[in-house]
């Protein structure tokens, strides 16, 4: 199997190429999708694609950080790279375990997530994706199938990573869902959502 003219021959290959795919196809929807259609909530219960890109960013934010490696929140790619300090906003102590990573928000702590911008949004997650990727690229594989710190030792580093890239292609299926829906209720019925 061949990556971009390089054979895929670890784990840490395979992850790397799913990583870009991932980035890939994010990116290719991302260009279909308007400003209204990317801050769209089809009901008061629903994420938008900007909020669902976020938890993207932020879940494996925390699972690569906090979990694979043992860090602090204060070492995540949203505080190293200045997005908490660009957009105003910290999640620590927020949602489930404090990760601020949207899951189990209240409805009033999603409402105060900022509004980002598409850039700021694929800022992220390319910052994010870069830094696990120059990870991956740069840990024998025996390191990645060690214990990870997080989770009481119960996951490898490997799995750590992996849950939180099986968790951003599973979001990137409700980009389309929701992008979809965005189509049929405003391009298809001639309504003014473009």
């Amino acid at each position: 199997m061949q990556r971009l003219g390089k054979p895929i021959q670890t784990v840490n290959d395979v992850l790397v190429d799913l990583f870009e795919d991932n980035r890939r196809r994010l990116k290719r929807a991302l260009d279909q999708i308007n400003d209204q259609c990317l801050v769209w909530m089809p009901d008061p219960y629903t994420n938008s694609i900007a909020i669902t890109i976020w938890h993207m960013g932020r879940l494996l934010d925390v699972f690569f950080t906090q979990q694979a490696l043992g860090k602090s929140a204060i070492d995540e790619c949203w505080f190293k790279c200045g997005w908490a300090q660009e957009t105003g906003y910290d999640p620590r102590r927020i949602g489930r375990y404090g990760w601020g990573s949207l899951n189990d928000y209240t409805m009033e702590e999603v409402a105060a997530i900022p509004l980002m911008t598409r850039e700021q949004l694929l800022g992220y997650i390319d910052d994010l994706y870069d830094i696990v990727i120059t990870y991956l690229q740069n840990t024998p594989n025996e390191a990645l199938q060690s214990s990870a710190p997080g989770f009481e030792g119960q996951y490898t580093r490997y799995q750590c990573i992996q849950m939180a890239l099986m968790d951003n292609v599973r979001h990137l299926g409700e980009i389309y869902t929701l992008k979809s829906r965005w189509d049929r209720e405003f391009t298809e019925s001639g309504g003014n959502g473009n």
